[in-house]
């Protein structure tokens, strides 16, 4: 899971540097195309023995799969063109805090109750929000960001009901070819022949994309969501790192509140997800998005 986390973060330091250059739905796109050669084969394997390889990556309810992909897509697209607008680490803490928005819309759209011992939680996650998007100060991508992690709660959901009757080799293979056919449009209408000096690094790009959803999967398959998820947070601190090492970026006092308050509201969650089996405590503890 620190290995998956690490890809993720690789994958949006390496989409900002890119995005300085090209248009975003461009990057976003060769990310697909090149994450591909990592997700395919995976779900291949994962599928397991040959005369299982059909089942396997059959799509039994395509509905959810095509939320996921709409609401996936969307979310990592505005998460490209916000590395642009706003701190790194801003941007990751307001990208983890989707589990917030999966309580808040879990019971309008799959009919799940959270229970009033998450209610704390969801408050102190959405202080976290306010703290790093501040309602009175919020620009537009400060908006877009907000939105983005909406989507990825939408997405979330989506990949549940996706889960409940088809395979992660499927969700996952789905999702990347979705993802390539979704973006060839946008790319294409802006597209330019990246210079060879990047290259190596929209292989990385791609690469450590399709390596974090692989991982992620291997994650969840070998240990429990429980061990698992906790992990995930501390991409807000790692994101702070980064931000300071690539970019030279220290975060406001606020910002880093925020993140704090929405680590610590989603690794409650995690210990009321574990105590509160079939509930919605901030959205349970499945996988994340694979938007970032």
């Amino acid at each position: 899971m620190l290995g998956s986390l690490a890809m993720v973060l690789v994958a949006g330091a390496l989409a900002r540097a890119l995005g300085a250059q090209y248009a975003a739905e461009q990057v976003l796109f060769l990310r697909f195309v090149v994450s591909l050669a990592v997700v395919g084969p995976a779900a291949v394997a994962l599928a397991g023995r040959p005369a299982s390889i059909r089942r396997a990556l059959t799509i039994r309810r395509p509905l959810p799969h095509a939320v996921r992909a709409v609401t996936g897509v969307g979310a990592a697209l505005i998460f490209y063109k916000a590395t642009q607008h706003l701190p790194f680490a801003d941007l990751v803490a307001l990208s983890t805090s989707a589990p917030i928005f999966v309580a808040l819309l879990s019971r309008l759209l799959t009919g799940e109750r959270v229970q009033p011992a998450s209610a704390g939680c969801i408050v102190a996650g959405l202080a976290g929000v306010f703290l790093v998007a501040p309602p009175t100060q919020l620009a537009t991508w400060s908006l877009a960001a907000v939105a983005m992690a909406a989507l990825n709660a939408v997405c979330i959901l989506a990949t549940r009901k996706a889960a409940q009757s088809d395979g992660p080799a499927a969700t996952g293979l789905v999702f990347v070819l979705a993802g390539t056919l979704l973006t060839l449009p946008a790319a294409l209408a802006d597209f330019r022949a990246p210079a060879l000096e990047d290259a190596p690094a929209f292989l990385m790009l791609g690469l450590a994309a399709g390596a974090a959803i692989v991982l992620n999967v291997k994650a969840f398959r070998l240990a429990p969501a429980a061990l698992l998820a906790p992990i995930d947070y501390l991409g807000i601190a790692a994101s702070v790192v980064v931000g300071y090492v690539w970019w030279g970026e220290v975060p406001t006092l606020a910002a880093a509140a925020g993140g704090a308050l929405i680590t610590v509201a989603g690794i409650a969650n995690v210990l009321l997800a574990g105590r509160l089996p079939n509930q919605a405590a901030l959205g349970g503890s499945t996988s994340r998005p694979s938007t970032r």
